[in-house]
């Protein structure tokens, strides 16, 4: 067997390792990042070539051979491959998982298709301004046809190219005289292939001025990225950052450079856009998950600067062939977490902006990975900079700026000297013992709303949980109905009048009774859905919006909700996280925080410091022009340290506390954890294999292995679920444990007693 025409093939499937193939004796050697087609057992499947293989087969292993190449050229470049093969070296994964979440499934499956539209061209014949005059008059006695040929010429301009929608449309002509000049030989009429993606058509301008704060903040980045490659920005809210951002932007695009701005929520890349758009014009691309398939295609290859062009298919136009090409743009990339694998050419700024939300963390499927992680390390391959941005620092981002790891430039002020707002807390066991309460609503909180909306101001008012109440119960047996699937209530949703699931989205009809008494059920707790409804009834007269998962499933949901709270179209708006971070609104004067106590009880170490970063990030929505704002949080425990820190807007001695807590408990970022979660739907085998996989990695990491955990939920989607927590202390050799955690994983797969037991490890969990 010739072993220089073996390579190694990514396949887009959860396996272990690449596929070897043997590369046809006609066929010419494929480039590396180039899609094949390849036989798996009866099947053919598309794969990426890796690199050539390395090292002998055994005689008796056969090699299938390559069917045929799909492309002419790499599509994956040698950057993507890199951050593929340390994402799955980092993230425990295999190759195939992490290629099957890089890269749309229409590239994988080869079955991308472009939009194309019929336009109508001007005969060559016709070029000249004489030949044009001569043909109106000759069309003296067809008027319709001479005034289809006039609007045509006005609105084709120099370019002499309409849309043929476009040019029935505004001149109201019918098909049949354009088609009767199609004969005549006056048009042309031709397929052309169209961009599914919007295209800005609006003015552009310069940047805004910025203000002494803001100056001094680009010089300060500027000068950090001398000796170091990452920057964080800790910049109070509504201090400026988004504009510092767009200079550092232009300087990098002038530079000849692209642009990676990454953002943690959707929902954020809607006033971004716009702000964005207006400096840079076409220049901007936006990615995320609510694109098609097809348009996420057409990002991809813009980003990679290709043509696009169908394929097998070509066009006659006057006599020769041409293939169909779009506009290339992408010199400023907006996107969320999955914008990290864009094929990106000559990438010179990641902003990260929000670094420390949780949603940058992939959770299911693999790759289980962070965003802000990769960002930096694809960073260093591209000599590309990195500037993270936020106004609550993770940890471990402003652990690592304060040790000299990063570069740190602060903002303390707001942008014009606003005051950041005023935190009141309600005491609710104070207002439930003197029955001081409308529904969910304190009396205080009632007051204060009725008095900014009186004013012509606006409201935000934040429930981290969407429906109507987490759960239905009877108050005579206690009877709750659970899903069939999973350990957990069912979420009531009122506008569906449906029980959901929220772990695996099994839905049912409501109970009329309960089934064990037949007593009525009745609905616990509230979400979104059930303060909006108590809010229409304390202000009838207010016009209320409501912003969570539910009512933004929709492809521009996002767009719709903002765009009519931005125009005053909404008094209050009531919403999940989705609200609490990146949105300027000018006229939001409060912003009520409901069940805050929810966000401090969780069983995590990071409890506190998510808590601190959601209250401080929705409260940055008040008072961002004119008046100081106000935040109004509703809690049991006024007395919380956290909401002393909270009051002063005092993140450092927040930081402070968290970090002595973790040193002292040998949490990140003292140590590294890797979770190893442990699933099977037979509940004596996962605990016979979680135990057997606890005992022997207690024999090789002792006591940095944790006893087998129950979580919170214990089975969901009807497996079993158990946890065992790995701590790995900072400066080891992460690398060599993680070998010996998957050699661990590898011999309980093989013991008849898990057998069937799924195990994966998530490294660096949020």
């Amino acid at each position: 067997m010739k072993s220089d025409r073996l390579v190694d093939i990514i396949l887009p499937l959860a396996i272990a390792d690449v596929y070897t193939y043997l590369i046809p004796d006609a066929m010419p050697y494929p480039q590396i990042g180039m899609r094949v087609l390849v036989p798996l057992g009866k099947k053919h499947i598309i794969g990426i070539v890796y690199r050539k293989h390395e090292g002998e087969i055994p005689e008796n292993i056969r090699i299938r051979e390559i069917v045929q190449t799909i492309d002419d050229q790499a599509i994956v470049t040698a950057e993507q491959l890199r951050l593929w093969e340390w994402l799955a070296q980092y993230y425990m994964c295999s190759m195939g998982e992490v290629m099957a979440a890089a890269l749309p499934s229409e590239i994988i499956d080869d079955n991308y298709s472009a939009a194309t539209t019929q336009v109508i061209t001007l005969s060559p014949t016709y070029l000249s301004a004489e030949a044009q005059e001569t043909l109106l008059q000759s069309l003296q006695r067809a008027k319709k046809q001479q005034q289809l040929v006039a609007d045509f010429l006005r609105l084709a301009g120099s370019g002499y190219r309409v849309e043929r929608r476009e040019l029935l449309e505004t001149t109201g002509v019918s098909g049949a005289v354009l088609r009767t000049l199609i004969e005549r030989g006056v048009f042309c009429e031709e397929e052309q292939a169209i961009s599914r993606l919007r295209q800005y058509t609006g003015q552009t301008h310069a940047a805004h001025t910025l203000d002494t704060q803001q100056a001094r903040a680009v010089e300060a980045i500027q000068t950090a990225w001398q000796e170091k490659n990452v920057t964080l920005l800790h910049g109070v809210t509504s201090s400026g950052k988004t504009e510092v951002y767009i200079h550092l932007i232009e300087e990098t695009i002038k530079q000849g450079k692209q642009v990676l701005y990454l953002v943690p929520e959707i929902a954020l890349t809607t006033q971004l856009t716009d702000r964005l758009q207006a400096v840079f014009g076409k220049q901007l691309l936006v990615y995320h998950s609510r694109f098609s398939n097809a348009e996420r295609v057409e990002i991809y290859r813009e980003v990679r600067g290709e043509e696009l062009e169908v394929r097998g298919e070509r066009l006659e136009v006057r006599g020769e062939e041409h293939p169909l090409k779009l506009e290339v743009r992408g010199k400023v990339i907006l996107g969320a977490r999955s914008a990290i694998f864009l094929p990106f050419k000559d990438l010179g700024l990641i902003i990260v902006d929000e670094e420390h939300e949780p949603s940058y963390k992939q959770q299911d499927p693999a790759p289980r990975y962070h965003a802000r992680s990769a960002a930096i390390m694809m960073a260093s391959w591209y000599g590309a900079k990195v500037l993270l941005g936020t106004a609550t620092p993770s940890v471990e981002s402003y652990h690592n700026a304060m040790s000299g790891k990063y570069g740190l430039v602060e903002m303390r002020e707001r942008f014009k000297g606003l005051q950041l707002p005023r935190i009141t807390m309600v005491d609710l066991q104070r207002q439930y013992h003197r029955k001081e309460m409308y529904g969910h609503f304190a009396d205080p909180v009632v007051f204060r709303i009725r008095e900014e909306i009186a004013k012509g101001k606006q409201v935000i008012l934040f429930q981290n949980r969407r429906g109507y109440s987490p759960y239905l119960q009877c108050p005579n047996c206690g009877e709750v109905p659970k899903c069939p699937n999973c350990d957990v209530s069912m979420t009531y949703h009122k506008t569906t009048h449906s029980l959901v699931c929220h772990c695996c989205g099994h839905s049912a009809s409501v109970p009329r009774v309960c089934p064990k008494c037949q007593n009525e059920m009745r609905a616990q707790g509230f979400g979104t859905e059930r303060l909006e409804e108590e809010i229409q009834a304390l202000f009838p007269c207010a016009r209320v919006a409501r912003m969570d998962l539910d009512t933004t499933r929709k492809k521009d949901g996002h767009q719709r909700i903002i765009d009519q709270f931005a125009q005053h179209e909404v008094d209050i708006l009531i919403g999940t996280q989705m609200v609490t971070k990146g949105l300027h609104f000018n006229d939001v004067s409060l912003v009520v925080v409901l069940q805050a106590d929810s966000l401090l009880n969780q069983p995590d170490f990071r409890s506190y410091e998510h808590a601190f970063q959601m209250l401080e990030q929705v409260s940055g929505r008040a008072g961002r022009t004119g008046d100081q704002g106000e935040v109004m949080i509703q809690t049991f425990d006024p007395k919380n340290p956290v909401f002393d820190y909270l009051k002063k807007h005092d993140y450092q001695s927040l930081y402070q506390q968290q970090i002595e807590e973790r040193k002292l408990f040998n949490f990140p970022p003292f140590h590294r954890m890797i979770v190893l979660t442990l699933k099977h739907r037979d509940s004596a085998r996962l605990l016979a294999g979680s135990e057997m996989l606890q005992e022997q990695l207690t024999q090789v990491f002792g006591k940095r292995v944790s006893g087998v955990i129950i979580p919170g939920i214990a089975r969901v989607q009807n497996m079993h679920v158990r946890q065992i927590r790995i701590m790995i202390e900072v400066g080891a050799n992460i690398a060599h444990a993680k070998q010996l955690i998957l050699q661990q994983i590898q011999y309980i797969h093989h013991c008849p007693e898990s057998k069937g037991c799924t195990i994966y490890a998530d490294v660096d969990p949020m």
